[in-house]
Formats: structure tokens, sequence, C-alpha cells
């Protein structure tokens, strides 16, 4: 139950490269637990509005729409707690997950994947049938339309090594914070926030336009999208600013309408 506040003012918090030009940081940190590895993950923080952004939710409702869709995913847990940044308490809501990378597993950004081993003039979305990975980017390319993710650089998408077998697969699509309507933050911002609007996106698939990607996936690809909104905002409302979390829906409905106009022209 997310009213059960979990202590976790033992854990320590690094502070990760800014993303897409945002002032701040996102504070990372680990523990383990029954011999795995566990990741956490903290909102938007700076010195002086502290923890205050939604990654951790935007986290959330992609998994959601990503398990109604049946597609690969990291699973992430929202967690209610108390955490300690640098000598200072702060009650907050944040993610956790699992390592996915299996014992004989090593990974490596598909970007730096990419450059050490395409061919000559190869194009990506070659590279990427070579190794049988289109089916994977075509759900990538989807879900990143549906939530507004514009923050998927070469190394948020990786790809195993399995030492053993020889074998590569992709991991699970993971790290969806900066989406929806993040970074913005302040009420004002929230009201005003466009829903309608195709934002600017850092993609390393595709061009900057999440709606022009979608032309790189084949229209029979195009899943039916019978999305469970109610499900997938289930109990945020007691939590969040419900203002946020209306606009999000309202975005993601407008999108979904736009996949579904896609499917019929079929």
């Amino acid at each position: 139950m997310l009213n059960e506040i979990v202590d976790l003012r033992h854990l320590s918090w690094a502070k990760v490269r800014q993303s897409s030009g945002t002032a701040g940081s996102f504070l990372k940190s680990y523990s383990f637990s029954n011999g795995k590895k566990v990741y956490y993950k903290l909102s938007f923080f700076d010195d002086v509005n502290h923890i205050f952004g939604y990654e951790s939710i935007n986290e959330i409702i992609a998994e959601r729409i990503l398990e109604e869709l049946n597609i690969e995913h990291l699973e992430y847990e929202l967690i209610h707690a108390i955490v300690c940044i640098d000598g200072t308490d702060y009650e907050t809501f944040l993610c956790s997950s699992l390592d996915f990378k299996s014992k004989n597993e090593t990974k490596i950004t598909l970007e730096n994947f990419y450059d050490v081993n395409k061919s000559k003039n190869e194009t990506k979305m070659d590279f990427f049938k070579r190794y049988n990975f289109e089916e994977y980017i075509y759900n990538m390319i989807l879900i990143d339309f549906l939530i507004n993710n514009r923050d998927r650089h070469g190394a948020n998408i990786e790809v195993l090594h399995n030492s053993r077998t020889n074998e590569y697969r992709l991991a699970p699509l993971f790290d969806h914070g900066l989406s929806f309507l993040s970074p913005k933050y302040l009420d004002e911002d929230i009201k005003e926030f466009d829903a309608k609007k195709v934002y600017r996106a850092n993609s390393y698939i595709g061009t900057s336009d999440l709606k022009k990607n979608l032309d790189l996936i084949p229209i029979e690809k195009i899943p039916v999208l019978n999305l469970d909104y109610d499900y997938i905002f289930k109990d945020l409302y007691e939590y969040i600013n419900n203002d946020y979390l209306d606009k999000a829906k309202e975005m993601l409905k407008e999108r979904v309408d736009y996949i579904e106009s896609i499917r019929n022209k079929k």
C-alpha cells in the first residue's frame, strides 16, 4: 500500500547526467536483496525545490501501458518512502526495479553495438533487421509516441550478450521518466500544457518528431490499442497532482486515436 511509508534513508544517491537540457538531477541508487540487485530512481531533484518531479509516476504509467500491450518491459514498483540526500530527509515517491541481466550476460548500449558491428553504409533499420531486432524497435517507436518519451537516446536502449551461448538480445524497454508532461512541474505550466502538440524528442532512432517516426512501422505491425485507462491510472489520483494526470490521460487518448486513424487507412 502506498500509504505505508518505507524508510530508505540507508541508500546513497548518485547524480546522473542531465537529460534533454533539463536543469537539476535525476538521482539513482541501488541495494541488494536476496542476492539480487535492486535499483532505485527518484524524480527530478534540485537544491532549491528538492524532489518535485513526476518521473517516477511516468514510469508506472508507461509500465502499465506496456503491460496492456503485452510488450516486454522492465517492471517498476512505486514506493512511498523517506530518503536522505546530503543529510536532509525527504518524503517522496520513487521507483524500484530488479537488474534485468542474467548471470552470463553483459550489456552494451545499442548505439555502441551498432557502431562496432554495422556493415559499410548499413542503415540502422537494416542493421536491426539483420539481428532480428525490428519487432522490438517497432514497439519502442510506438510506445515512445504514445507517452511522449523525449529521451530515447542511444544509451537508453541496451543490448545484452550471453557469453555462454554467444547470443544477443535487447534489454526489456526501460527508462520512460522524461515523458508525458515532464519536465513541466509547476501548476501554471501544467495548466497551459498542450496535450495535442507533438514535442521534439531526443531519439536515437528516426527523427526528433515522434509522430513522423511512426512511418518506420509497417502498418500491419501496428496493434489494436484497447487500453484500460482506469487500470493505467489506477490509484494515482489519490497521491499525485490531478491536473497533471488529467493532462497525461488526455495526451494518451489523443495519441491512441491518432494510431487508430492510421490503422483504419489500411
